[in-house]
């Protein structure tokens, strides 16, 4: 099997990540958090906040009480939409946004909020240019994804951020196909939410995210349940990050994902990642029967699009697999407004996604693969 998804998980892992999610599971060590003095109960709680700091570290956030942890980016990012915005407001996103963004957004816009979408060029760029032009008296926010997990376009989220900052916006910001893949720093952003998930290229356990908060926001309560103190209170606490925690954590897979941030630490794989991803592309690129979704910059997620012209997408990935072993995305991709704006709504599009664990021979298997197929369709 080679395994050409990895944007949508990776399933190579270092060795240390399983070991650090057995060990929590079976040395009972680890009780509740936040629910006893007792030392089990506190080893639970040191652990999370390890993983907050760990994750701060990595992304250069100072308070690691400002770090979130979720089950995933999607819960993530629906945690902070619905507790942040109100039907009084405005929200400039784009279409290259994850239904992860687009779903929670129109149910806001349900509840009264108005929504604008940014357009994207003819090299799957978001017209950031355009976002002035968007803004109105009660815009709030801009929610927009670090990098397209279509095209893997990268967003220029400084340049974002120049705006935000320069009008008084938040910027919300979806990391899932940058965060452990590219550098980002919290310390180039103010009034900024970003939102992380640990199993795609942080390479830690499915299960686990979160986001990290940096700035003044006024957040409500969404989802509530018990939190080991105020426990005669009607509502969640409103510290952070008891608000958005209730229940019990998963410590057992959060040791995972700090296992894997200090593997991440001891050589951060930016520069390899962008060689393999390279090239994928330019090797691709030889074959004429292809039509691209991907168009390469200095800097792209390890991501290419491609369809094999007269081809249904799907079609293309069942007999890489059948014929070849080779896994990749095909389909919508949860990026419904990518699809539209290309046309492929109905034939989709067939995603290549790489790791660190990727090899230069698992790249020429996959380009021989997809020229042998693409010669049917001639």
């Amino acid at each position: 099997m080679i395994y050409f998804d990895n944007a949508a998980t990776t399933i190579q892992k270092p060795e240390i990540v399983g070991k650090a999610v057995y060990n929590a599971l079976m040395s009972q060590e680890f009780g509740n958090p936040s629910r006893g003095a007792y030392p089990e109960s506190l080893n639970a709680l040191r652990e999370l906040t390890k993983t907050r700091m760990a994750l701060g570290e990595y992304f250069d956030l100072g308070d690691p009480l400002n770090v979130v942890l979720s089950s995933n980016i999607s819960f993530a990012l629906n945690l902070i939409i619905k507790s942040l915005f109100t039907s009084d407001d405005h929200i400039i996103t784009s279409l290259s946004e994850h239904n992860s963004i687009l779903r929670p957004l129109y149910a806001k816009e349900k509840e009264g909020c108005q929504l604008s979408f940014l357009d994207l060029d003819e090299d799957f760029n978001i017209k950031i240019e355009d976002i002035e032009k968007l803004i109105n008296k009660n815009t709030k926010a801009v929610v927009i994804t670090g990098a397209s997990n279509v095209s893997g376009k990268v967003t220029d989220l400084k340049r974002v951020h120049e705006i935000t900052k320069e009008h008084n916006l938040k910027l919300i910001i979806d990391g899932a196909q940058i965060a452990g893949c590219l550098e980002f720093s919290m310390k180039d952003f103010d009034n900024t939410i970003f939102a992380f998930t640990g199993h795609k290229s942080l390479h830690g356990p499915q299960g686990t995210g979160g986001f990290l908060i940096k700035g003044d926001f006024d957040f409500r309560q969404v989802v509530a349940g018990g939190s080991g103190f105020n426990s005669f209170s009607h509502e969640q606490p409103h510290a952070i990050p008891e608000l958005f925690e209730p229940g019990t954590a998963n410590v057992h897979s959060f040791a995972g994902l700090r296992a894997a941030l200090k593997e991440l630490e001891k050589e951060k794989p930016y520069d390899k990642i962008q060689e393999l991803t390279k090239l994928l592309y330019r090797e691709l690129k030889k074959n004429k029967n292809l039509e691209f979704y991907t168009h390469l910059d200095k800097v792209n997620a390890p991501i290419v699009s491609i369809n094999i012209k007269n081809a249904d997408a799907n079609e293309v990935g069942q007999r890489l697999y059948d014929e070849y072993g080779i896994c990749v995305r095909t389909g919508s991709h949860c990026a419904p407004l990518f699809h539209e704006k290309m046309g492929t709504r109905e034939r989709g599009i067939v995603r290549l996604s790489l790791s660190s664990y990727t090899s230069e021979e698992e790249i020429f298997q996959a380009v021989k693969a997809i020229e042998e197929i693409s010669e049917s369709y001639k």
